[in-house]
């Protein structure tokens, strides 16, 4: 149970952006206390539970985490839905090939209703929704559904507590911002981003050891190729003449087309 106390007491007091002195201090208790708390070295005690939670202004199963097993396990069966929308392959097709975007798109909508608060189905709809407005949207539909997108990359970064869904909010606004016009905001966004080899998936290798690292620079090459293979595709779509430079590239990116997705990867 501490356990589950602890990550709600980290994630809650971010959310709301408070102290441990703070809530020590409603509390009556020391900030060492708190500290143990959300350290998971210690719970508090049950006639504290109610006074946390209404600090916070949640349930005492929220607290406890109760309701958020709940949540987890539907956010992971309406993302199983989802994927296989993503994967509908014809013949061994890649995937997305005959991806019907508009069922993915209500599919979503209907899971954001359902869980307001997951960064994951919200950072999922936004990126939907602006695909759709850049490429398949008639002209009147396209302010509706990047404000949409707006509006749901602003509720994951004031609501979310899990950073990597707060990353990929940003990443989305920033797109979303540029195609409706504010391209300074839109800049400023990027230049703010972590290059590459500040990226979590860079970062953790040199935290890791033996088959962890292996795994994890495997999953590194793979992303940094992914990433080249879409960069050169757009180079070409740009009308970018045949050179000995993008030659390299186009070889590069042919091998990354022909590497296996994140999750086929091997153990």
């Amino acid at each position: 149970m501490e356990i589950k106390i602890a990550q709600r007491l980290k994630e809650l007091r971010r959310l709301r952006g408070n102290t441990q002195e703070e809530l020590a201090r409603h509390l009556g208790v020391s900030v060492q206390a708190v500290s143990k708390w959300e350290r998971g070295e210690g719970w508090p005690d049950l006639s504290l539970l109610p006074g946390i939670a209404f600090y916070y202004h949640v349930t005492v199963d929220t607290l406890l985490g109760v309701e958020q097993e709940d949540k987890k396990r539907r956010e992971a069966e309406i993302s199983d839905q989802y994927l296989a929308l993503r994967h509908q392959t014809d013949e061994g097709g890649l995937p997305d090939v005959g991806y019907k975007i508009e069922e993915g798109i209500a599919l979503l909508r209907d899971g954001v209703r359902e869980l307001p608060d997951s960064g994951y189905l919200g950072q999922l709809l936004a990126s939907d929704l602006w695909w759709y407005a850049e490429n398949a949207a008639f002209e009147d539909e396209r302010p509706v559904l990047l404000r949409e997108a707006r509006e749901l990359c602003r509720r994951v970064l004031s609501g979310c507590g899990e950073e990597r869904w707060r990353h990929a909010a940003s990443q989305i606004l920033c797109l979303v911002l540029y195609a409706e016009g504010d391209r300074e905001e839109a800049r400023r966004m990027a230049a703010d981003m972590p290059d590459v080899t500040g990226t979590d998936v860079f970062m953790m290798t040199y935290l890791l050891e033996g088959e962890e690292l292996r795994k994890q620079l495997r999953f590194a090459v793979h992303r940094l190729l992914s990433t080249c293979y879409r960069c050169v595709t757009r180079l070409i779509d740009e009308g970018w003449s045949y050179d000995p430079y993008l030659d390299e590239a186009v070889q590069i990116a042919f091998l990354a087309s022909k590497l296996p997705t994140q999750d086929s990867i091997p153990d």
